[in-house]
């Protein structure tokens, strides 16, 4: 009796597990998979269905309507116009800041120098002098500081000029000032420098170089002619 339900027991374990394999090896040779392993792949088939959804979403929002892309011109257009704006006003803030030699700021500084320097001037016009730009008959020094200017290339010698007037005023009368220089020439020097009293007309001279610019165009890019032209002003004066 004992024997035989040990024998009715190993029979069915063999069946069990003659039926677990059969569940497991399917017809024609594949094999099926645990539960949980189709679940990772249906998961990791969400997973590139949810990116690929994503991504279609990013390529669509990249393509922009008419109107969004005409909206996204006049912000670029809006952009560059306040980029060159700005790039203009940096460039006249810097000349107003760091005017060259050439600037009318800088040739009136230079000749308000030798203006204040010269005797004849101090005589005519008293101690201590005032010197300003542009009178527009207000009493604000403000209105005053606009230098009247002009910078223009000279027909004789090609050179870049910059000629200024303004105004200057002592204790005994007031005048006007004339300047101008040449690119040609070296800094802090003029082609002319004059004052002209209001009262009489009369003018003073204080730099005249004119005659000398013409004469050494007329000898021409030789060296040893200018040498010799300018030893013979140079006597006359």
């Amino acid at each position: 009796m004992i024997s035989r339900r040990i024998l009715s027991l190993q029979g069915s374990r063999l069946v069990r597990s003659a039926s677990l394999r059969s569940a497991e090896i399917r017809p024609g040779g594949s094999r099926s998979y645990p539960p949980k392993l189709f679940q990772l792949r249906s998961l990791s088939n969400q997973q590139q269905k949810q990116a690929a959804e994503e991504a279609s979403k990013e390529s669509a929002e990249l393509v922009l309507t008419p109107g969004q892309k005409v909206v996204a011109g006049t912000r670029l257009t809006m952009y560059a116009g306040f980029a060159a704006l700005a790039a203009v006003s940096a460039y006249f803030i810097g000349k107003e800041l760091l005017p060259s030699r050439m600037s009318p700021n800088s040739v009136f500084d230079q000749a308000t120098k030798k203006i204040r320097e010269d005797p004849q001037v101090m005589r005519v016009f008293g101690n201590p002098i005032k010197v300003y730009g542009r009178d527009h008959g207000g009493h604000r020094e403000g209105r005053r500081n606009f230098i009247e200017h002009k910078e223009y290339t000279s027909e004789e010698d090609g050179s870049q000029r910059t000629r200024i007037r303004f105004n200057l005023e002592g204790p005994n009368g007031k005048g006007f000032a004339f300047a101008e220089v040449s690119n040609d020439m070296p800094a802090g020097e003029f082609v002319y420098l004059l004052v002209q009293n209001k009262q009489g007309g009369r003018v003073i001279t204080l730099i005249d170089n004119r005659s000398r610019m013409r004469m050494m165009k007329m000898a021409g890019s030789n060296e040893v002619g200018q040498k010799a032209l300018s030893d013979l002003l140079d006597r006359k004066n």
